[in-house]
């Protein structure tokens, strides 16, 4: 709800939409050749641009992790870790580095996965519940779930114009103005700004 921002408003998909959203010119030019736009056309199967696009942004788009509506975990009998090192993107040997602090999760996983074991993706597993208890560190076949630890506050602008707001990991400090990220097991989106109040702004490109 509420006015426009601009042509570029995500709710337009005017061709300046989508850019700011991430969907390049290449994929732009790929899906208009493929699908042969005409007066005929009643509705636009997007879910082929978006793919295109993916395929694109794919190999290059940086790994990062989000939480929605976040909640802090106290982890009992927790192991003592100060930091850990992951890859920026499972085909790129570059890696980052990843301070263990108080972890946070979403609301959302948090109620869906209460009194079940969980993995904290690339750390361990924890039994959520009125108390949340480490388990161990073997990669067992049990749901995997993002977490942040000493976050940034951020939000996402979804197509129909809502906000999405949460956690990011202390990383996406490093991101260029305009880069391409995937927010790992969620979204791809493109880094738009930073807020004078430090929030961190993305624009959600496709899934």
């Amino acid at each position: 709800s509420g006015e426009f921002i601009g042509w570029d408003d995500p709710r337009t998909w005017s061709i300046q939409s989508l850019k700011r959203r991430g969907i390049t010119v290449k994929a732009i030019r790929e899906f208009v050749e493929e699908i042969g736009l005409n007066k005929q056309d009643i509705s636009i199967p997007i879910d082929i641009l978006y793919s295109i696009n993916r395929k694109i942004i794919d190999p290059i788009a940086n790994r990062y992790s989000f939480v929605k509506n976040p909640v802090g975990l106290n982890i009992l009998k927790k192991p003592k870790m100060e930091k850990i090192e992951m890859l920026i993107h499972p085909d790129k040997a570059e890696t980052k580095e990843i301070k263990i602090g108080k972890i946070f999760i979403s609301d959302d996983d948090f109620k869906k996965l209460k009194n079940k074991e969980i993995r904290l993706l690339h750390l361990y597993n924890i039994q959520l519940g009125e108390k949340v208890k480490f388990t161990s560190e073997e990669n067992k076949e049990i749901p995997k779930i993002n977490w942040v630890s000493d976050g940034e506050k951020t939000r996402i602008l979804m197509p129909d114009g809502k906000w999405v707001e949460g956690l990011a990991e202390k990383a996406v400090e490093s991101i260029d103005e305009g880069e391409m990220i995937q927010f790992e097991r969620n979204f791809f989106c493109r880094f738009d700004k930073v807020e004078k109040d430090m929030t961190y702004e993305f624009w959600f490109s496709h899934r």
